[in-house]
């Protein structure tokens, strides 16, 4: 029992460690005077050439100095409000070509920026990069336990 408790928490320190146990950021947001909104939908063609809302898409918004983020909702929309100035605006999500645009925001002002992304047709793949490290310890944790229950059973 001691050695299954050992184990879970190894696992769980791992699955930390690779970002898999984690929370989704909240987009950040910038209050006060001086700053404006960017809002608009996120749309991408899937296999039939239908534009469908993408849900969890990146949107950057970069002046130089900082960078400000929003994920899409299931229905495409973001929005953030950052600091008056010039931004490069960026959607990245995978499977698709990011965008990239200008976009200027002044006090008060709200910009839409509504956009329509282009498939890659990069294959997307299955696991996330820290996953298969995290695949590679589980499988060598059941490998050991299976060992060690094989050398009792075999001692008795």
């Amino acid at each position: 029992m001691r050695n299954f408790a050992i184990m879970a928490f190894t696992i769980g320190i791992l699955l930390l460690g690779v970002k898999l146990a984690s929370a989704q950021p909240q987009a950040q947001q910038v209050f006060g005077a001086g700053g404006g909104e960017i809002v608009g939908s996120v749309y991408g063609f899937d296999m039939y050439d239908q534009l469908q809302p993408i849900a969890w898409a990146s949107v950057y918004a970069n002046n130089g100095r900082s960078t400000f983020v929003a994920y899409s909702d299931g229905g495409g929309y973001y929005d953030m409000f950052v600091p008056q100035g010039m931004y490069n605006l960026t959607v990245v999500e995978p499977g698709y070509v990011s965008y990239s645009t200008a976009v200027a925001v002044s006090p008060g002002s709200a910009s839409t920026i509504n956009i329509d992304l282009e498939e890659s047709h990069v294959p997307v793949p299955e696991f996330p990069a820290g996953m298969v490290s995290a695949v590679a310890v589980l499988a060598l944790g059941a490998v050991l336990v299976a060992t060690r229950r094989t050398k009792r059973t075999k001692s008795k």
